[in-house]
């Protein structure tokens, strides 16, 4: 072989030697592309791992076609005048006081939602309806009393019935030791039925002799025509029968022409109406020659007729059933612990379940009048009355209070009117308390 052949034989070996991995490396490319799987596969069994390179930190200048990703920024704390606004958020509603958690006497503390709420589930719950009549007051009273007599069931449910108007005792609910509550008058702080207290009659105003007096005196100073309108207005739109007025008026009639004597419920009424019409300025209500003796007589009792309207229509009335005398022909005064023909009460006097009914129905009074009312006796109201009633003898009011205060959800030891105030001396003590007629001393 001659020397330029062989020169041109390895310059083709040395080619292919370099020509040859150029080759497998653009099939393997090829490969890679129509079965990317498969170059995956290859590259993860026989590839070795490369060395991981660090991702730069700064943000990459985006491509003019592209947007730049927004970046969030938090409003100003103090935003100038006239640039970004702030969010106005809204109004804050008026936060309502919560009832004090320490101990606190409520008496005419209005209601908050919530306790309106709570007491309405109580009521629910002792299957107490609530008073149909919602009477917001300036003052409002829980008038606690005992019967000193038991009421038979027929008894009660003849007060029930009787609950209109100028009927029946004027009572609210009576309370008996086991049964459920007699509600005789269920539209709370009605203005129109009879007191149940000297207080309410308004006799530290206008006492019983001389207010009579009056009554009698305007009546028999009115014409026979002023007398009948002011009998029917009394009586109107009272839910009575025709029996009923009748009865009623007739009975008023009899009192005020009468030279002495008590006068009840519909023969005050008439004489309000008689001075309601005269100070209205009708002058022909009046007898011949009797228009002084009228005014004279309706000048004092106008402000009387105020004062007992307003205390009558702020009060709710609460008779506990509790015994009374051993005997009608004995010594009816109950007050006296040295009476013996006083019966020997319960011991305890009070059930649970009386204590339990006040309860609810001071709820129920209290969500009638929007506030809590204040809790009272009918001792502590006649205190200014020699012949004033000493009623509810032997009560606990504290346990009165506890049981009200637990069901409100209050600091125990809140009270809800006046502060008790144990014993039998009328003016010095509100709660009637002998140690040996209650069974033992004085809470």
């Amino acid at each position: 072989m001659s020397k330029f052949s062989l020169f041109f034989r390895r310059i083709f070996i040395l080619l292919g030697l370099f020509i040859t991995p150029i080759i497998f490396i653009i099939a393997t490319n090829s490969i890679s592309v129509a079965f990317p799987d498969l170059a995956i596969a290859q590259r993860t069994k026989f590839t070795p791992t490369p060395t991981s390179i660090p991702t730069p930190t700064t943000t990459p200048t985006p491509l003019p076609t592209e947007s730049p990703t927004p970046i969030p920024v938090p409003p100003p704390k103090n935003p100038i005048p006239g640039g970004i606004k702030p969010t106005i958020p809204s109004p804050t509603p008026t936060p309502v006081p919560s009832p004090p958690q320490v101990p606190t006497n409520h008496t005419n503390r209005l209601l908050t939602p919530g306790e309106r709420d709570k007491i309405s589930a109580y009521l629910r719950s002792r299957n107490v309806s609530n008073s149909s009549m919602f009477n917001p007051l300036t003052d409002a009273r829980f008038i606690l009393h005992d019967t000193s007599v038991i009421m038979s069931p027929s008894v009660l449910d003849r007060e029930r019935q009787l609950g209109r108007g100028p009927l029946g005792l004027g009572v609210n609910a009576f309370l008996p030791r086991e049964n459920a509550i007699v509600l005789a008058r269920p539209n709370f702080y009605e203005p129109r039925r009879p007191t149940t207290t000297e207080f309410e009659k308004a006799s530290d105003i206008l006492v019983k002799v001389d207010r009579e007096r009056l009554l009698r005196q305007a009546w028999r100073s009115t014409n026979g025509d002023a007398r009948h309108q002011a009998l029917d207005n009394a009586l109107a739109n009272l839910n009575l029968s025709s029996s009923e007025i009748a009865k009623e008026q007739q009975e008023a009639r009899k009192k005020l022409a009468a030279a002495s004597g008590r006068i009840y419920t519909t023969a005050t009424w008439a004489v309000e109406a008689i001075c309601t019409r005269y100070n209205g300025g009708d002058r022909s209500i009046s007898n011949p020659n009797q228009e002084d003796n009228l005014r004279s007589a309706c000048a004092p009792l106008t402000n009387y007729f105020n004062i007992r309207n307003s205390r009558v229509k702020s009060s709710v009335a609460t008779e506990i059933i509790q015994v009374g005398a051993r005997s009608d022909r004995g010594n009816q005064n109950t007050c006296s612990a040295s009476n013996p023909n006083i019966a020997t009460l319960p011991n305890p006097p009070y059930s649970d379940n009386q204590y339990n009914s006040t309860t609810s129905m001071y709820l129920r009074a209290a969500l009638a009048a929007g506030k809590f009312p204040q809790a009272t006796t009918h001792f502590a109201l006649d205190a200014f009355d020699p012949e004033g009633h000493c009623d509810p003898r032997c009560f606990n009011l504290n346990k009165l209070y506890n049981s009200i205060s637990s069901v409100m959800g209050h600091a125990r030891g809140s009270s809800y009117g006046i502060v008790p105030s144990y014993g039998t001396r009328s003016g010095t003590n509100n709660i009637w308390w002998h140690d040996r007629i209650c069974h033992g001393s004085a809470p």
